[in-house]
């Protein structure tokens, strides 16, 4: 999910530092600065941090990317292209409504529980808050807005289509998003699978007692 304007960084020949190692490739240097970043986290992650995990020393990675925050904000252009492509466009593409939803959630609990249960990147910078115009608020802000109003989105073509009872598409979409945060804090904080599922089945659960009953 691309939040804000995308960018690629591009690396102008007469910006290559000397003493490059053989094969720097700026792709591949990105992935392991997301790796990181979306491990440990933007605060805790530091320059020395940076020069082992993507194999470049100091002054090569600041001639290439610019700063540490140049360097996490070309990472998330790329973490949302990955969760643009693979969580929100879906829904926000899909003519269903409270069956998206339900996709939703499914593909948001393999996401955030995958490799290690790191959680959502975006989710997880919010704790890292550095005032109301720090970079990662901002984006943690712009994607909270996106994912909220892509539920609302959904539950609006459930009530227009007759497929729920009487319900407020603005509350709806604001408990969703509850439970969006709630599942990545449950399994960034090392929730058992049994505890995941548990919390799946009541996401899935609330969703379900807005359908209308078949006659």
């Amino acid at each position: 999910m691309a939040l804000g304007t995308e960018t690629r960084t591009k690396i102008p020949a007469s910006q290559r530092a000397p003493g490059r190692p053989r094969g720097f490739e700026a792709d591949a240097v990105l992935d392991a600065a997301l790796e990181l970043f979306w491990k440990h986290g933007y605060r805790t992650t530091t320059t020395r941090d940076l020069e082992s995990a993507l194999g470049l020393s100091q002054s090569s990675l600041y001639n290439t990317f610019g700063s540490k925050k140049d360097l996490l904000e070309a990472a998330l252009d790329r973490y949302e292209a990955m969760t643009d492509r693979e969580l929100l466009r879906p829904m926000e593409q899909s003519s269903a409504g409270l069956a998206a939803i339900d996709t939703f959630f499914v593909d948001l609990g393999h996401w955030v529980t995958h490799e290690g249960r790191r959680g959502c990147m975006l989710i997880n910078m919010m704790a890292e808050d550095g005032g109301e115009t720090d970079a990662i608020t901002i984006r943690a802000r712009i994607y909270r807005t996106r994912v909220r109003d892509a539920l609302r989105a959904s539950v609006a073509r459930a009530i227009a289509e007759g497929e729920t009872r009487d319900i407020d598409a603005d509350d709806c979409a604001d408990l969703l998003l509850g439970l969006v945060l709630g599942l990545n804090i449950a399994a960034r904080g090392g929730a058992s699978d049994t505890e995941l599922a548990t919390l799946m089945d009541a996401i899935h659960a609330q969703v379900s007692g807005w359908r209308v009953a078949p006659s």
